[in-house]
């Protein structure tokens, strides 16, 4: 048992009176987790899961390829990073749930900008970032547009700069702004 699972294990067993921690308790909590991972699982029914209170359940609607926009939306706010985590990195949640990721805290900004499906306008957010390896992964990101690439040529970061230089899609109008030419 890992130290994550023990921590959690220790939490359960001591918080919940003995007979909430049964057989019961863990098939009932297996049985919501699979249905929140399953893609056929209704929307309604996984609107009510984004609510649920136990983060594996929350984890898995945030996994899940086929979850409604308004179940993501639930998760941008969770109280677990856990499940921001893991939201950010389900490449199916919509431009708008990753938006409201863009302000979370570094981790979750770090998965967004490293992301290879982000849209554009989140790198865009992400290249302002006040974090140097948020903005040294957009740099790298090959959705980062011509445009969120010009935004980062006045970076302090050289790592930035370099990303930058070493980018598929760099313009001639973004290498003259870095002051060098290819």
């Amino acid at each position: 048992m890992g130290y994550k699972a023990l921590l959690i294990w220790l939490c359960i067993a001591f918080t919940l009176p003995n007979s909430a921690y049964s057989s019961e308790f863990d098939d009932a909590l297996s049985a919501r987790v699979k249905q929140a991972y399953n893609t056929q699982t209704s929307a309604d029914i996984l609107i009510q899961l984004s609510q649920d209170d136990e983060v594996s359940v929350r984890v898995a609607v945030a996994k899940n390829r086929r979850a409604p926009i308004e179940a993501y939306m639930n998760l941008t706010d969770d109280v677990s990073s856990e499940v921001r985590m893991a939201l950010a990195l389900n490449i199916d949640a919509a431009e708008e749930v990753k938006l409201a990721l863009s302000d979370d805290e570094d981790n979750v900004r770090l998965l967004l900008a490293k992301c290879g499906y982000m849209f554009p306008s989140v790198l865009k957010i992400l290249a302002r970032d006040p974090v140097n390896e948020v903005r040294q992964l957009v740099a790298a990101n090959y959705n980062s547009t011509p445009e969120v690439l010009m935004m980062l040529t006045d970076d302090p970061d050289p790592i930035v700069k370099s990303a930058i230089l070493n980018h598929p899609d760099v313009t001639p109008a973004v290498l003259k702004a870095l002051g060098e030419d290819k």
